[in-house]
């Protein structure tokens, strides 16, 4: 029944809309409810810092009501501010600036992984970063390792798969009122092993730092911090559950699809990859011991390519905000309490109007300073905009870059698949119809 709604054809649907109207700005009916949809850059800006859209709409996020993930996604603002206080810790400096040595182990075994699928024809390489992404989550969010090609791994990644397509599917159904019909038995019988999985690791923890508040070498996982803030009385043990769960699989979806779409993109584009790698060659011309923090400022070019991925492909596609109370949306415009306002990330970063002809092109040269310059600054926003952006952009920022310059020093990519037969859906997090497969081969 999912395929009557044509995921596939909802960013072109959503483009010929804006195109027909004539307007970045426009109001769309969903069944009965009205709905503001925006590409306009100001008006973007205004939604996102004003403290009157704090809250994110209520229909776009109906799908994250499942007792498992939602937390910090979807809170309230009440619950939101201070909850957000309690686990912004993690994501601090120097508590990333801590975790760069598991950054770099995990991006060695995701390179020697690839490396022993070299020379075997076009392999499916989301696999191996979607393995290795969930690992590195799991113990950096909750001090556990889950041993890679282990029976409870194996299970875990293949719960974390039903999950994100249920959820997927539930995010289209509520939008016509049919939410209610993807509440499978499997579905709800997933979201209980992965609530029991929580709380095993929850468990785990507690029994091996119980006298600790601290990692080694002064890491401070989250599950440190949402216990510390249960014994506070900020949280429950529900919302330790939760806020643990929702960062894995934020960060984990997150941080694996946006390095997936970068090296297929330097895949189906061989001058650019070697143009990125003869940087990072030059950075590293004997090889790659470590990365460092003091190291992502060396990478330029780097930096526009991955930009750049993240503009034709960013990994959240569609966000939304709710009017707190009857507001302005723009000079003259004023809508209800409630109102819901979508501004599709997709679409505003191919918008011709704000990224000339050649929108669709990969071209890292529109990262080039001037040409930053020339735009709106909320013309792209990978990782949305003011303070309800993703929390967790700069963990994926490092982790993708200490991954991309480990491959990229080490391995070449390319693909038969063409970039003009690329097609996205809309999904959790954005999603490709077909996933591109990719040859490896090791340089010298």
């Amino acid at each position: 029944m999912l395929n009557h709604f044509r995921l596939d054809k909802v960013y072109s649907t959503v483009s010929r809309g804006f195109d027909e109207i004539k307007s970045l700005t426009g109001c769309v009916w969903v069944t009965t409810t009205p709905i503001i949809i925006t590409v306009e850059p100001e008006v973007i800006k205004h939604v996102t810092s004003s403290p009157e859209f704090l809250n994110k709409a209520r229909d776009l996020y109906a799908h994250f009501n499942n007792g498992v993930i939602n937390g910090l996604i979807v809170n309230p603002v009440n619950k939101w501010k201070p909850d957000r206080k309690a686990i912004s810790p993690f994501l601090g400096h120097n508590n990333l600036m801590s975790f760069f040595p598991l950054f770099n182990d995990n991006a060695k075994n995701v390179k020697q992984k690839l490396i022993a699928m070299a020379g075997r024809g076009e392999q499916d390489v989301y696999g191996v970063i979607k393995a290795y992404g969930l690992q590195l989550s799991i113990l950096t969010i909750m001090g556990t390792k889950i041993d890679e090609g282990s029976d409870k791994y194996k299970e875990v990644m293949n719960a974390f798969n039903i999950l994100v397509h249920r959820m997927a599917q539930n995010s289209v159904y509520s939008s016509v009122g049919l939410g209610f019909l993807t509440l499978t038995p499997e579905y709800k019988k997933t979201l209980k092993y992965l609530r029991e999985l929580v709380r095993d690791l929850i468990k785990e923890n507690l029994s091996l730092k119980a006298e600790s508040d601290e990692y080694e070498d002064g890491q401070q996982t989250l599950i440190n911090l949402t216990l510390k803030a249960m014994e506070q009385g900020l949280f429950d043990a529900n919302d330790v559950e939760i806020e643990s769960f929702t960062m894995i699989a934020a960060s984990y979806e997150t941080s694996a699809i946006a390095l997936y779409s970068t090296i297929v993109l330097l895949a189906m584009h061989p001058e650019i990859q070697e143009r990125a790698f003869e940087e990072v060659r030059s950075v590293f011309p004997d090889g790659i011991t470590s990365v460092e923090y003091d190291d992502m400022k060396k990478f330029p070019y780097l930096d526009m390519v991955i930009a750049e991925a993240l503009r034709l492909a960013p990994p959240i596609p569609y966000i939304g905000r709710q009017a707190i109370n009857e507001t302005e949306l723009r000079p003259g415009v004023t809508i209800p309490k409630e109102m819901q306002v979508i501004m599709p990330i997709y679409e505003l970063h191919r918008r011709k109007e704000l990224w000339g002809p050649e929108a669709a092109r990969f071209n890292p040269d529109n990262f080039l300073p001037e040409n930053i310059a020339k735009r709106h600054p909320c013309a792209y926003m990978a990782f949305s905009k003011g303070p309800r952006n993703c929390i967790g952009f700069r963990y994926a920022e490092l982790t993708l870059r200490v991954l991309l310059i480990t491959l990229l020093r080490s391995l070449k990519f390319s693909t038969t698949f063409k970039y003009a037969d690329i097609v996205f859906i809309p999904k959790v997090t954005l999603t490709y119809k077909e996933e591109p497969l990719l040859s490896i081969e090791v340089r010298a």
